[in-house]
């Protein structure tokens, strides 16, 4: 025998999250544990499917399938990702029995007689760590189908979010691979490009500098020795009333960013015309038949 699982039913679960410790650079490199308690009502009417017509004294009756859904709280180290860990939380109640339905739809049983065992929201996937403590006189019979189809549809669950996840990250990395990379080595090849450029300018005029000085230095003596003009004066050195131009310094900060940010907008102009949005809706309109926007669809001629 099984019990039958009511709204105030109470989940108590242990799932592994990203831990980002608040002014940490990075977050840890493991999943931490936290705590999870909630009641199968929830907070929101969205996502728990309860049958209102079929109440006893301890509650509605939950139907199989139901999750708690958003606004679980985690009890753990603080992190700045709880919060979206609370906002997408998640807690499934896979088991029931087919053959004892409520407003149409079989009502979820407590796997373990009179603990429940619904799969929480974790990473990498979700998996069966939530116990549901169900409280009740009101019991039902699963047959070994309906354990089995629970076990499935758990399996296939947490295949697609492997999957999505997986997914997601190729993208990322493709996208970092082929997009990101090659616009980052024009734009530190340019940049080392004109630092180098900058620091020739800076040593050759200071070794031109040095070279005039000795030059100055050197007609200065030999007037000195034979003055040309009255005696005590000297002949005056071509250009000397000029201001000496400052140094060249490094450049700064500002620059930088902006000859960056030109740089990037001039590579996706001449590599990309069409912004990688629209590129991408072009890609996408070609699966679906449609010549172009507003276009109906050519119907094949008999």
């Amino acid at each position: 025998m099984f019990a039958v699982m009511k709204n105030w039913d109470l989940m108590i679960g242990v799932d592994p999250h990203i831990c980002w410790p608040p002014g940490a650079p990075l977050p840890l490199p493991n999943p931490v544990p936290y705590v999870t308690v909630m009641v199968l009502n929830g907070l929101q009417p969205l996502t728990p499917m309860l049958a209102p017509t079929s109440q006893t004294f301890y509650g509605l009756t939950v139907q199989r399938g139901s999750d708690i859904g958003p606004g679980i709280p985690h009890i753990g180290p603080p992190s700045i990702l709880t919060p979206l860990d609370v906002l997408f939380s998640s807690s499934v109640s896979y088991f029931g029995a087919s053959a004892y339905t409520h407003e149409g739809q079989p009502c979820a049983a407590a796997l373990l007689v009179a603990v429940g065992l619904n799969a929480n929201c974790q990473e990498p996937v979700s998996l069966p760590t939530g116990l549901v403590l169900c409280v009740t006189t009101h019991f039902t019979w699963m047959s070994p189908f309906d354990i089995m189809f629970g076990f499935a549809c758990m399996i296939f669950d947490a295949a697609l979010e492997f999957a999505g996840q997986n997914a997601s990250n190729w993208a990322s990395g493709f996208v970092t691979r082929n997009v990101m990379n090659p616009i980052a080595s024009r734009i530190t090849a340019k940049m080392a490009s004109r630092t180098a450029g900058k620091s020739a300018a800076k040593t050759a005029g200071k070794t031109a500098g040095k070279t005039a000085a000795k030059t100055t230095a050197t007609a200065q003596a030999w007037q000195k020795a034979r003055p040309s003009g009255a005696p005590g004066k000297t002949t005056p050195t071509a250009g000397g009333h000029r201001r000496p131009a400052p140094p060249a310094g490094p450049p700064k900060k500002k620059e930088i960013l902006l000859a960056m940010v030109k740089d990037i907008f001039f590579d996706l102009g001449m590599a990309a015309p069409m912004s990688l949005v629209h590129m991408l809706g072009m890609e996408m309109l070609e699966l679906t038949g449609i010549e172009e926007f507003g276009a109906p669809r050519e119907e094949p001629q008999s």
